[in-house]
């Protein structure tokens, strides 16, 4: 009896090391694998648009990285590319009206004639 309790202390002595250092390679690959993660955006979620996406890839203004059907886009090189191309606001004039608020101010007159009327 005494060769089978030191047997399996032996042998539990040779599997405790492995089984941390298993646990501490999977603690680590865990890490590894979600850190970068958000650095990633999905080709169908992209900021700029799926199909201007589409567009600045062909064009090779934007590089597409996955395997297989899944698709993602480097998050540092859409912020570059977005700084790059700024959006350009052009402003009317102030007190010019154009043909929304028109609509807008003619349905508010309506809607304050109902209000009266009832």
């Amino acid at each position: 009896m005494s060769d089978d309790s030191s047997a399996s202390i032996t042998v539990n002595a040779l599997l405790e090391p492995l089984l941390d250092a298993i646990a501490d390679r999977v603690a680590r690959r865990l890490r590894a694998d979600t850190t970068p993660a958000s650095r990633w955006i999905p080709l169908r979620e992209s900021p700029l648009g799926y199909r201007p996406t589409l567009e600045l890839i062909r064009t090779g203004e934007l590089a597409v990285h996955g395997i297989g059907h899944r698709k993602y886009l480097d998050c540092e090189q859409v912020d570059c590319w977005l700084s790059a191309h700024p959006i350009a606001v052009a402003s009317k004039p102030l007190g010019e009206p154009d043909e929304i608020d028109a609509i807008v101010s003619a349905s508010r007159q309506r809607q304050a004639k109902r209000k009266g009327t009832k």
